[in-house]
C-alpha cells in the first residue's frame, strides 16, 4: 500500500498542540492553537509530550470535530496490527492520524503527524511518512519495525462533526482550566522543590520545559482574551506575564544557568507568585 495526505505539522512548542493544528486544519475545521490548546486542556498541561490533556475528546467536539482515540502502553502484537490498520484506513480517507513516538525532538520521542505510508520502502518492510519536531533535520520516514517498538501507543484519529458549538467551546474551555489546576500547582511545586534542591539541573532540557510552560499560558491568555471572563481572562494574562519573566531566565537552546543559586532564587520566587495566582481558578 501507498497513501499520502497533504497535511502539514504547524510547529509549536507543544509538539500535540502543532499535531492537532494541522490534523484540524486538514479536515476543514482549522482552529487558531490559542483555542485548540485551551478547550482541550493542552495549554494547561506541564510540558510532558506523552500524556493526554483532560479534556481533549470533549474540546475537540466542540470544535466540530469527532476524536477516535487509541492509547495502550506496551501493545501486544495484535493491537499494534489493529493499530497499523485503523492508520492505513484513515491515510485512504485522506485523513492524518496525531500519534506519540513517531516525531522527533531534541530529547526523544515525541507528537508527531503520520500523513503518509509506504509499504515497499525498508526493503519492503514498510515505513511511515512522518510531520513534526525536527521532521527537516531528520528523516521522515520512520520505518514500521522501529513504530513497533514503541513501549507506547497512542493514536488520535479524528473527522469532521459539525461546525462548531460557541457556547459549548466556553464551558469546556472554563472546565479544562478548573480541573487542571491542581496539576498545573504541582508541577510549579516540584519545580520550585528541584530549584530549591542541591540536584544539578541540565540546562538544555530544563530551558526547553521553561520556554513550553511560558508559550502554553500565553496561548491560554489569547484564547481568554477572545473569549472575555470575569476571572480567568485577568487570571491566564497575569500568569502568562509571570512565566514569561520565568522563560527569560533560561533561554533555549544556551540554557542560561539553572545551576547558579541567584538565578534558581529568582526563578523560585517568580514560580511562587505563578502557583498563589492560581489559587484563584478554583
Amino acid at each position: 500500500m501507498q497513501a499520502f495526505v497533504d497535511a502539514r505539522y504547524e510547529y509549536h512548542w507543544a509538539p500535540l498542540l502543532g499535531c492537532l493544528v494541522g490534523q484540524l486544519n486538514h479536515l476543514g475545521a482549522a482552529q487558531p492553537s490559542h483555542l485548540i490548546g485551551a478547550v482541550t486542556g493542552i495549554s494547561y498541561q506541564p510540558p510532558q509530550d506523552a500524556e493526554l490533556p483532560a479534556l481533549l475528546e470533549d474540546g475537540l467536539r466542540a470544535l466540530g470535530v469527532e476524536p477516535q482515540i487509541t492509547r495502550q502502553s506496551f501493545p501486544n502484537r495484535l493491537q499494534r496490527y489493529r493499530a497499523r490498520r485503523r492508520i492505513r484506513n484513515e491515510l485512504r480517507a485522506d485523513r492524518p492520524v496525531t500519534a506519540y513516538g513517531v516525531g522527533v525532538s531534541a530529547f526523544g520521542p515525541a507528537w508527531g503527524l503520520i500523513v503518509g505510508c509506504d509499504d515497499e520502502r525498508d526493503d519492503k518492510r514498510g515505513a511511515w511518512r512522518r510531520d513534526g519536531p525536527m521532521t527537516e533535520q531528520v528523516s521522515p520516514w520512520l520505518a514500521e519495525s522501529e513504530f513497533n517498538a514503541s513501549p507506547a501507543l497512542i493514536l488520535i484519529a479524528a473527522r469532521r462533526l459539525g461546525e462548531p458549538q460557541p457556547d459549548r467551546i466556553t464551558t469546556v474551555a472554563e472546565h479544562a482550566l478548573t480541573r487542571s489546576t491542581d496539576r498545573v500547582q504541582q508541577h510549579l511545586f516540584e519545580q520550585i522543590q528541584l530549584l530549591d534542591s542541591d540536584i544539578e539541573i541540565e540546562p538544555q532540557r530544563f530551558a526547553h520545559d521553561a520556554q513550553t510552560l511560558a508559550a502554553n499560558w500565553g496561548e491560554a491568555a489569547a484564547c481568554w482574551r477572545t473569549f472575555p471572563h470575569h476571572n480567568y481572562t485577568a487570571l491566564s494574562q497575569q500568569i502568562a506575564v509571570t512565566l514569561s519573566r520565568y522563560a527569560t531566565l533560561f533561554p533555549y537552546p544556551m540554557g542560561g544557568q539553572p545551576n547558579n543559586p541567584g538565578v534558581r532564587s529568582a526563578a523560585v520566587h517568580i514560580l511562587h507568585e505563578a502557583a498563589t495566582a492560581l489559587d484563584t481558578a478554583h
